[in-house]
């Protein structure tokens, strides 16, 4: 007999293969969470449930270093058209759906992974000019120093010069998400 471990991510990529394997309706993924949140919740009580999230934005807070669930599950799920709803194993609170929905122009989460970068995610973003002027303004505020602003399709990451406070990821969940 062998055994093996399944690493991190292991099971909810399992989940999800068996899922799409199986033909299934959708694949719950239940955890300590009660699903996805506008940020970490741990960092910032402000932070919102999220109802829905297309794959494309799960995908990009995942590879922001956000815990919730393993990217590759998440690459399966939409593989395999398969809906996956992050819930509480703890309560009977409704969770969060990922699928193939997409809410053009809206922004839905915000990632701090490290000391000095912020990622602003939502399909559409790159559309979204009152939301990267909102991003410049709140960066001219506080006299931050860009080292590099990126934009793609469905992501704003903004490296610093200098270590970035919660401060200012408060002001932005503020400013861009609480008012979607």
């Amino acid at each position: 007999m062998d055994i093996t471990t399944l690493g991190r991510g292991g099971s909810d990529t399992t989940a999800v293969a068996i899922a799409a394997a199986l033909k299934a309706k959708d694949c719950y993924i239940f955890s300590d969470v009660d699903g996805i949140y506008t940020t970490d919740p741990n960092q910032l009580k402000e932070a919102q449930k999220l109802v829905k999230l297309s794959y494309a934005e799960m995908l990009e807070i995942a590879s922001e270093g956000a815990k919730v669930l393993h990217n590759r599950c998440v690459e399966i799920g939409e593989k395999f058209k398969i809906p996956i709803i992050a819930k509480s194993t703890f309560n009977n609170k409704p969770g969060t759906v990922i699928s193939n929905i997409i809410e053009e122009n809206t922004i839905k989460s915000i990632v701090k992974n490290d000391i000095s970068r912020i990622s602003i995610i939502g399909n559409g973003i790159i559309r979204n000019f009152e939301g990267i002027k909102s991003i410049l303004n709140k960066i001219e505020e506080n006299n931050l120093e860009m080292l590099e602003f990126e934009v793609s399709e469905s992501k704003i990451s903004i490296s610093f010069k200098t270590q970035i406070s919660d401060k200012l990821l408060k002001e932005f969940h503020k400013t861009l998400v609480c008012k979607n």
